[in-house]
């Protein structure tokens, strides 16, 4: 058991991060090159989510689950496919598929049935001999039908200096923030306003 757990932290350590395939509930251009797995509660009521995502050759697969939103927890399984990589002239071009069996429509949860997308990303260079505050910044952008992504959504991403990561956006619906603090390049605690909730959370993300 203890060789298990020196192994895990180790593969902590020396993984890298993977790009932010998700902001806060909307999609990216990105898509995922590794595994991810999230939590966050919210403060003031039971509501739990939970996520976890497998990316492999350009393909990605999340599953969701929304606990303590009403009187029965909603499941959702999405898919996403990279349709157009991320160039010196081009964005980051992903579609895909949110809650693909529509089992979250009106349950209460963060995601409200299936929606079908298109999402872009694009990186900010950073530009002038000194390093800016606000640095990694990138422009996300896309539509969606059906579901809670019905319309434009769009959002921006960033990061402070020492590892704090700063996420806005608007999801066809409502504003939502985050902010995140790394402890490790793959261990992040979070604190968002999603939907007019608070939550909180940890997000453990690394590469193959």
């Amino acid at each position: 058991m203890l060789k298990l757990i020196a192994i895990i932290v180790l593969c902590c350590l020396v993984a890298g991060p993977v790009l932010a395939d998700r902001l806060i509930l909307t999609p990216t251009g990105h898509i995922l090159t590794g595994l991810k797995a999230e939590y966050a509660a919210a403060a003031s009521e039971d509501f739990k989510a939970y996520w976890a995502q497998v990316g492999i050759s350009k393909i990605e697969i999340e599953g969701a689950r929304f606990q303590d939103f009403g009187p029965d927890n909603a499941d959702a399984v999405s898919a996403a496919i990279q349709v157009v990589p991320e160039t010196s002239f081009t964005p980051s071009v992903a579609i895909g598929v949110r809650d693909i069996s529509d089992d979250t429509e009106g349950k209460g949860g963060l995601y409200d049935g299936r929606s079908v997308y298109v999402a872009a990303t694009v990186g900010i260079p950073v530009t002038g001999g000194a390093p800016l505050l606000f640095q990694d910044m990138k422009v996300h952008g896309g539509f969606g039908t059906g579901g809670s992504l019905s319309g434009l959504f769009f959002g921006v991403s960033g990061k402070l200096p020492m590892g704090i990561g700063l996420v806005g956006e608007y999801d066809t619906e409502d504003w939502n923030l985050a902010a995140s603090y790394s402890i490790i390049p793959t261990l992040k605690l979070q604190a968002s306003s999603i939907k007019g909730d608070i939550y909180y959370g940890a997000q453990f993300s690394a590469t193959f």
